[in-house]
């Protein structure tokens, strides 16, 4: 169901997103506290990646969460979405690269109007506390770093805790540019 809060999630993502295109340092890190089924995911983690290659082709995501099976069936939605019918006739000059495509990390590339191909961002997913070596992002999407059973759990919340600030605040393209949204309900 609609609701104000999406086309304000949307607006401030969008505003992110532009900064990020035209190189502007970031004004904040974004954390986002709904509740529950507010489709703060499908709008974030989603949708995101999806509308910025729209724009933006060459922009990279990186996009984790508690769960590892989780990350990944966020990631696989978002190539679903890439992937689709209506997409390719909305967008027919962007494409998953064929030897890049993995739930866990897949590739965008765009063919231009001359016929060249030109490879583009990507979406990397990972969980906390999962490895990120050699990977880095122009924006860093965290999508639920605890579970409501973790939540009450100081031992989870230091390895969550340590995980975004020394593990995932190291793979930025830029530190200056690049955000981090921080996406979940209200549990620690």
């Amino acid at each position: 169901h609609w609701n104000w809060h999406i086309e304000f999630l949307c607006d401030e993502l969008t505003k992110m997103a532009i900064r990020v295109a035209e190189e502007k340092p970031k004004e904040y890190d974004l954390i986002i506290n709904v509740p529950p089924g507010t489709t703060k995911s499908i709008t974030c983690s989603v949708m995101f990646p999806v509308w910025c290659w729209t724009r933006w082709p060459w922009m990279r995501f990186i996009c984790g969460s508690y769960s590892s099976s989780l990350s990944l069936e966020h990631a696989e939605h978002s190539r679903e979405i890439v992937r689709s019918g209506k997409f390719r006739r909305l967008f027919p000059h962007l494409e998953i690269k064929q030897d890049k495509d993995t739930k866990s990390n897949f590739r965008i590339v765009e063919t231009k109007e001359d016929g060249t191909i030109e490879i583009g961002g990507n979406r990397y997913t990972t969980s906390v506390g999962g490895t990120l070596t050699g990977f880095h992002g122009h924006i860093l999407i965290v999508d639920d770093p605890l579970n409501p059973k973790e939540a009450v759990s100081e031992i989870k919340v230091k390895i969550a805790n340590h995980w975004m600030e020394q593990t995932l605040s190291t793979r930025k393209v830029d530190k200056a540019i690049t955000p981090t949204i921080l996406i979940m309900q209200r549990l620690h």
